[in-house]
């Protein structure tokens, strides 16, 4: 695949930017808190079992992914190149929050191993009960054909 002239982002890709999900129900439980923090060895007091606080990272278990069908697809694969995380507020066992997700940029990247790629940034933002928020994730994914790719 050569190199496209212009950029292959439509209007229609660029009118999914800034439309919200619905929001999906996650809860975080003392189970999981418990299980991610062996895995990792998290020795951290702050997070021990009977604290009532859940280690920030057990957000990125729960499997909250941006919806499909808000997802602009330009090109056929896509890869997470990049996840950057935010916290407001400690994350309490047994709560249940709610995660609406949405693009919030897709654009045009030139070169690369795969020469043309499409960046598209998504957010989830996890709200507590009276919609505060109390995490946030920004991820990256790169779009590319991997017929584009160099030798």
């Amino acid at each position: 695949m050569t190199e496209p002239e212009e950029s292959l982002i439509t209007d229609e890709h660029r009118a999914k930017i800034g439309v919200k999900s619905e929001p999906r129900s996650v809860t975080v439980n003392q189970e999981d808190a418990h299980r991610m923090r062996d895995l990792l060895g998290d020795t951290d007091p702050r997070y021990a079992d009977g604290t009532g606080v859940a280690p920030p990272y057990v957000l990125s278990g729960l499997g909250v992914r941006p919806d499909r069908n808000l997802m602009p697809q330009v090109l056929p694969n896509g890869l997470l190149t990049q996840i950057e995380w935010r916290f407001f507020k400690p994350l309490l066992i047994g709560a249940t929050l709610q995660a609406v997700s949405s693009v919030i940029d897709i654009r045009d990247r030139l070169g690369g191993r795969y020469g043309y790629s499409v960046l598209v940034m998504t957010q989830t933002e996890y709200l507590d009960e009276s919609g505060e928020p109390v995490a946030a994730s920004l991820q990256s994914i790169t779009q590319f054909d991997p017929k584009g790719a160099r030798s």
